[in-house]
């Protein structure tokens, strides 16, 4: 497991004026300036359709942003050792998220409509 304080704390250079320059570092900096801009939906009052709808938009957000990370990964994986399947390393989350958990949260967003409008 990686521990979180060592990592942000550990100088960026160390003297190598290319490791900044490491693809995957600065797709992890992309990465991470636009998941800390990214502002999630907040559910107020009772949940909706639209709420559903808004959490599966925050899910492709997310995976938009993070999918470049791992395409990162296999490209500088290909770069150093070639041969590597590429599609393998291509929207990888969102393809995973897709369908399942976005399914879900539409499922449940369905369920709970059914059960409001039985109760009331």
């Amino acid at each position: 497991m990686v521990d979180l304080h060592t990592l942000a704390v550990q100088p960026t250079g160390h003297g190598d004026p290319t490791r900044d320059r490491h693809p995957v570092r600065v797709a992890l900096r992309d990465a991470g300036m636009k998941l800390a801009c990214l502002i999630p939906h907040a559910i107020v009052g009772d949940p909706t359709m639209a709420d559903a709808k808004a959490l599966q938009q925050d899910l492709d957000a997310i995976a938009a942003i993070v999918d470049p990370v791992v395409n990162a990964v296999g490209r500088y994986a290909q770069s150093n050792f070639g041969r590597i399947d590429l599609s393998l390393f291509t929207d990888q989350l969102r393809d995973a998220l897709d369908g399942n958990a976005t399914f879900e949260i539409e499922q449940a967003a369905r369920t709970w409509e059914e059960e409001w409008e039985a109760s009331g």
